[in-house]
């Protein structure tokens, strides 16, 4: 009987993703979820890469995948090997071979498919992987010239030609060219799923059965392609009859966007010693972004922005009810961190796990001079000030997303941060829509240009360098289309 696979620890969690470790045999193994950013770099550098032992890396389920981690991995790579170790990537996903590729590494840093490929000894990796490239190899080669092995259906499925069961995620749409991850998914088929394949000796499924799974399989869905062209029929039908309701339902909408904006302040509070500004540009009639200054009593304000998970209608209900439980819990506790926590609980039981709001909260002391920061998944508050050094300040400190988790462990994840101010310290808020906007090489703006643009015209009027931060995103964006709202607020102390 087969052991389970050993218990996974978690390295390190936030709202954007995880690292978690376990034993594989000579190796350590790491599987990496979530969104890559520079957060979760820094953490594989100094935990993962940096200690010299041989490890595999399980990267299949991570996303927005940049050119620095690939060159971490290669470089972490070389330094192993040179040691008598091994770093071996598991199922990488297209974007970081094509990095890989782009450094000269593609062949250079060994991939593997399944854990079960992983030799005994690190030494042995390439071999590990070249041994599989020439299995895929093989592979290929039977697809192309034996007639077995080339039966698919009408959407170009792939039928294996010893189990006889059709796989929805192979497609061959000619057997001269066969794509690598669809070669790679055979492999994964034959080496794992399949109960028939055994590679010393592979017993063929008789012609006549592979051919009725082919007909049994085109007929299905022949008959569901027939089903799916009446049922467009009929909502074809439907929207045609719902025609004379577009007009009443825009301008339905156009109510709704104008009553959302009238929950949003029309300008900022006069607070001594402060100039306040802000810049509020939705993508669509209804935003998911919002912002708020709450007054606290003793001259304490709140400066709040947040963004609510999706667009139209239901962000705008969310954002609304959020800004409002924001308001009501900062203006009874007065803490941000105490406030954060009371309004996730709050909103949980109104919310499914598959929406969520980001928000951040800062709340400003003038008898104490202090800012304490509450951040709930958003992007981390900035402050610049030239006699504090060259560099913004990015307060980093912070939890989960509010609807992510339940009070219990929503608590024991947040952590604020406290900062003395300075004359002449600038505060920026904003969300993330300036951040990742994108020119047309699908590069994002990212929070380096926003700093860059903070320092440039620290000394200007607040309204004024959110005038050119915002030009400096249109510009870098040039004919691509905001797809996410625009906010930000900033805030200059005297």
């Amino acid at each position: 009987m087969a052991s389970n696979p050993p218990e996974a620890d978690t390295v390190f969690r936030t709202g954007e993703f995880e690292i978690t470790t376990s034993t594989a045999g000579a190796f350590q193994k790491y599987t990496l979820r979530g969104r890559f950013n520079e957060d979760m770099l820094g953490v594989l550098q100094k935990q993962v890469l940096l200690p010299v032992n041989s490890v595999v890396i399980d990267v299949a389920a991570l996303s927005g995948i940049t050119m620095p981690l690939a060159r971490a991995l290669y470089y972490t790579s070389q330094a192993l090997r040179g040691q008598g170790l091994a770093l071996v990537l598991l199922n990488p996903p297209d974007s970081l071979r094509g990095f890989l590729k782009l450094l000269g590494a593609e062949q250079r840093v060994p991939i593997l498919l399944s854990e079960s490929q992983l030799p005994p000894k690190p030494t042995d990796a390439a071999q590990a992987a070249e041994k599989l490239e020439r299995e895929l190899q093989a592979i290929r080669r039977e697809m192309e010239h034996n007639n077995l092995w080339q039966f698919v259906d009408r959407e170009f499925c792939w039928v294996c030609p010893f189990c006889a069961e059709l796989r929805e995620d192979v497609r061959v749409p000619g057997r001269l060219n066969i794509p690598q991850p669809a070669l790679e998914k055979v492999w994964r088929h034959l080496n794992i799923d399949c109960r028939r394949y055994v590679p010393a000796r592979p017993r063929y499924c008789p012609r006549e059965e592979l051919e009725a799974r082919v007909r049994k399989s085109n007929e299905s869905k022949l008959a569901a392609s027939k089903d799916h062209v009446e049922a467009l029929q009929t909502k074809v039908d439907k929207l045609q009859e719902k025609a004379q309701w577009a007009d009443q339902m825009e301008k339905g909408v156009k109510v709704a966007a104008s009553r959302q904006r009238k929950l949003l302040p029309t300008k900022a509070p006069e607070v001594p010693g402060c100039e306040i500004s802000y810049v509020y540009r939705p993508a669509e009639e209804i935003s998911g972004d919002f912002y708020d200054f709450v007054e606290m009593g003793g001259g304490r304000v709140a400066f709040v922005i947040g963004d609510v998970s999706g667009h139209g209608i239901e962000a705008g209900i969310l954002m609304g009810m959020t800004k409002k439980v924001l308001s009501i819990r900062l203006t009874e506790l007065v803490d941000p961190l105490a406030a954060m926590c009371r309004a996730n609980a709050d909103i949980i039981k109104d919310l499914d796990r598959s929406s969520f709001v980001t928000a951040a909260a800062v709340v400003y002391d003038p008898a104490a001079r202090k800012l304490s920061f509450a951040r709930a998944g958003h992007n981390p508050p900035l402050l610049y000030n030239a006699a504090r050094g060259p560099d913004c300040r990015r307060f980093e400190q912070g939890g989960l997303m509010l609807g992510m988790a339940p009070p219990k462990i929503f608590d024991a994840q947040m952590a604020g941060e406290e900062a003395a101010v300075r004359p002449g310290d600038i505060l920026l808020l904003y969300t993330d829509g300036l951040e990742e906007a994108k020119n047309a090489s699908g590069e994002e703006f990212g929070v380096n240009r926003i700093a860059q643009t903070l320092q440039a015209e620290v000394e200007k009027p607040g309204a004024y360098l959110l005038g050119a931060l915002f030009y400096e995103v249109d510009r870098f964006a040039g004919t691509n289309t905001h797809e996410d709202d625009l906010t930000a607020v900033c805030v200059k102390f005297k």
